[in-house]
């Protein structure tokens, strides 16, 4: 269930396995957790009903920030799931958002037309499912880029449960800004570079800081890549519009004097519908680029 996209604003529901994770972020659906959180255990029949409202949005409604079970059996602190015929192990309880990024599910696998034999920079890496992706698909060398060393760790994990080990791949904590002006200070070059960040703006008074900062990662990202690289470039800031998007990328091919096609455009996974009225529930957009 994806809030105001399917016509309940403020309620979030995600499956992992036989687990819920839910959240209540307005007033509104907060006074109807009761009812809903039963006919979820009704409907779903799931082992367990886990609640993540620990977000400061909550805190705009007059509601405290909680977690914790609401129904049936608690879930382990790392749940498996299989997404497209991968593994990945999920922490429900404290990983970012609902645990994973479920709406990347197609994009994910629209990456791996382009990894095979190819060095991946995977940028914003959490815990590594566009790195499993891309080696399941050939991947000569993956590079993930984090700044939490406990995401990373289970990006580590992640790989191994795939089966990917004794592979060099590399796994660096840290600022992506501050890495990638070293890894181009550096003369580094990529094949295949993934940046997939975390929200930037959340208000309308911090668009142009986002604009600047996706700027700023797109041009050091360009000028990184080989000639014929493939860049796959998003952003999840729903006051971020694709049309603005488009303009701070092409504003980033300028600066950094290459020439870039966009081969395909990107956008969030069909269980996660864009509300015609809701123009902000197209917050996930992003581009497949050829720079050249």
């Amino acid at each position: 269930v994806n809030a105001e996209s399917d016509l309940l604003p403020g309620l979030i529901v995600d499956r992992y396995g036989e687990y819920l994770v839910v959240q209540f972020l307005t007033l509104g659906i907060e006074r109807w957790k009761d009812e809903l959180v039963g006919l979820l255990a009704e409907l779903l029949e799931p082992r367990g009903i886990y609640e993540r409202d620990d977000v400061e949005v909550r805190e705009k409604e007059g509601l405290a920030q909680v977690t914790g079970p609401l129904w049936g059996q608690e879930p382990p602190d790392l749940v498996e799931i299989a997404e497209n015929g991968h593994r990945f192990l999920v922490d429900v309880k404290a990983g970012q958002k609902t645990g994973f990024y479920l709406d990347q599910r197609e994009n994910r696998q629209k990456l791996t037309r382009y990894c095979r034999g190819r060095e991946v920079l995977n940028c914003f890496a959490y815990t590594g499912a566009f790195a499993v992706y891309a080696a399941a698909a050939g991947a000569g060398h993956v590079v993930n880029i984090e700044s939490s060393a406990q995401a990373l760790e289970l990006a580590r994990r992640n790989m191994a449960l795939n089966g990917f080990v004794g592979r060099d791949d590399e796994y660096v904590e840290g600022d992506v800004f501050q890495v990638l002006r070293e890894y181009r200070d550096r003369g580094r070059t990529f094949e295949v570079i993934v940046l997939d960040p975390p929200k930037f703006a959340y208000s309308q008074s911090q668009v142009e800081a986002a604009c600047r900062g996706y700027k700023d990662i797109n041009l050091l990202a360009m000028r990184m890549m080989a000639p014929g690289g493939i860049l796959f470039t998003f952003s999840c800031s729903g006051l971020v519009s694709p049309d603005l998007f488009q303009k701070v990328v092409f504003g980033a091919s300028v600066d950094a004097g290459r020439d870039v096609q966009i081969i395909e455009k990107l956008s969030q996974a069909s269980d996660h519908p864009i509300l015609l009225s809701f123009p902000e529930s197209e917050y996930l957009k992003g581009f497949v680029c050829r720079v050249i």
